[in-house]
């Protein structure tokens, strides 16, 4: 059933349009928490807010790898391709459920192309064809070194709104996750972002290669926590930005 959402006054509108980031994300957690996805209308302030903080915006999720790409593998297995489905699935389900139109590059264990290069650039063509305003590329990290942990946002070099929907997202990890103090970063070389004019970030939800982490990205409580996380700065983000017409 698709939510409906209520129309509001000009002078709540631009009450609500006042708000920071923190209130409308609180707002948020509230709903999902309420049980804004199991077939309940949600209503009142919080709807409208997030209602017109969403109005008419299109957001890419997409999972890395997929198919023949497994991406990273964990010490005891967990393949990333994995996770990053888990993850993309339920950020995917959280924003439909406050009236976002979403589009998933992927739903299922498939590659989008026969070669790498092919896949990847497939993943941009959907979100140029979509009309997108938004694009959030999930994924996992592993690096040799074991000890690192915790989720970390990057964003095309130069992108201000790029920057600024990471900088919304790592403070959303670090809150929800708690487990990690790292900032977001300006990144060179990932053609995903790169190729957008759009605001694109790369969202790596932890490290693979450390073996508590990937016991927490396996496990599906902590997948919708991190979804969570990533909902929220989205949320944030959209709650910042000036709307035309007020």
């Amino acid at each position: 059933m698709k939510v409906k959402f209520a129309p509001i006054s000009l002078r709540s509108a631009r009450r609500l349009l006042r708000a920071r980031s923190l209130l409308a994300v609180l707002l948020a957690f509230a709903l999902v928490l309420a049980g804004a996805g199991v077939g309940r209308r949600p209503a009142g302030p919080a709807e409208d807010a997030l209602a017109l903080a969403l109005l008419g915006k299109v957001i890419v999720i997409d999972a890395g790898h997929g198919g023949f790409d497994p991406g990273a593998v964990g010490v005891t297995g967990t393949l990333e391709k994995d996770v990053n489905l888990a993850v993309s699935r339920r950020v995917a389900a959280l924003l439909r459920q406050v009236g976002a139109s979403v589009v998933e590059t992927r739903t299922e264990d498939a590659a989008l192309a026969a070669a790498k290069r092919d896949d990847i650039r497939r993943r941009v063509a959907i979100a140029e064809e979509a009309g997108a305003d938004l694009f959030v590329t999930i994924q996992a990290n592993s690096i040799p070194q074991p000890q690192y942990r915790g989720g970390q946002v990057f964003y095309a070099a130069g992108s201000a709104e790029g920057q600024g929907l990471s900088e919304s997202i790592q403070r959303s990890l670090a809150s929800v996750l708690q487990n990690t103090d790292r900032q977001a970063k300006s990144i060179q070389n990932i053609y995903v972002v790169n190729a957008l004019a759009i605001p694109a970030v790369v969202v790596e939800v932890g490290f693979l290669s450390n073996p508590e982490e990937e016991r927490l990205l396996a496990d599906s409580a902590y997948q919708q926590l991190a979804a969570y996380a990533v909902f929220l700065g989205i949320i944030g983000y959209y709650a910042d930005q000036p709307v035309a017409g007020f």
